[in-house]
């Protein structure tokens, strides 16, 4: 599980425990300069949030009870970004990209922070999203893929979510789902609770 960019595993971990009691082996942790993790979120690259996700992804196939053939990733906003990179690189059965983020490529060696004064204005200025690698990864990828857009997201723009989809071409099984009501952070226990089941309900259905 690939939490947001600045926030923490203590966002997911009443999901991480919904699944391990559905019996699914659950990793949730923080990347670097979040949370617990060693590290300054000030000099996080969004690099060196691909190389977290790619060693929590790594560490996770090295445990015992873990099939490598029936592997899941979920990914919300800056998470959802790095999922779809990682299923480049990575076999992954199933992804769930909960309002995935977009970053530009020439982004990638800098911390967004840097670009604007705030976090809102970033992912809305971005127009030429097609041309991002992210879509070139989604475009190859060859597993069940599903996207939620969250209706009054006030962060990732509608555009973001649906290029996803219209870019997972190669996927066995896709789904674009509107969340209603719900802003971009899930803070009200009601929408997480109906989020965090439709989180099981995916990977049980695709693993």
């Amino acid at each position: 599980m690939y939490h947001g960019r600045g926030s923490s595993k203590k966002r997911y971990t009443d999901r991480a425990e919904m699944l391990a009691k559905a019996g699914f082996v659950t990793l949730v942790f923080d990347f670097r300069g979040c949370g617990e993790s060693e590290g300054s979120f000030e000099d996080q690259t969004i690099a060196m949030g691909f190389e977290d996700a790619r060693a929590g992804f790594d560490f996770l196939i090295g445990q015992e009870r873990v099939d490598p053939n029936r592997v899941g990733v979920y990914g919300g906003s800056f998470g959802g970004y790095h999922a779809v990179l990682v299923s480049e690189q990575r076999s992954v059965k199933s992804l769930m990209l909960e309002a995935p983020a977009v970053c530009k490529d020439e982004w990638w060696n800098i911390t967004p922070e840097s670009i604007e004064e705030t976090r809102r204005s970033i992912y809305r200025e971005i127009n030429d999203i097609d041309s991002a690698k992210v879509f070139k990864s989604v475009e190859k990828y060859a597993g069940n893929v599903l996207i939620i857009e969250h209706e009054h997201d006030e962060i990732i723009p509608k555009r973001m979510t649906h290029a996803y989809y219209n870019h997972a071409i190669h996927a066995i099984k896709r789904e674009l789902k509107v969340f209603k009501d719900a802003p971009h952070a899930l803070h009200d226990e009601k929408l997480r609770s109906k989020s965090n089941k439709l989180t099981v309900d995916w990977f049980t259905e695709t693993l």
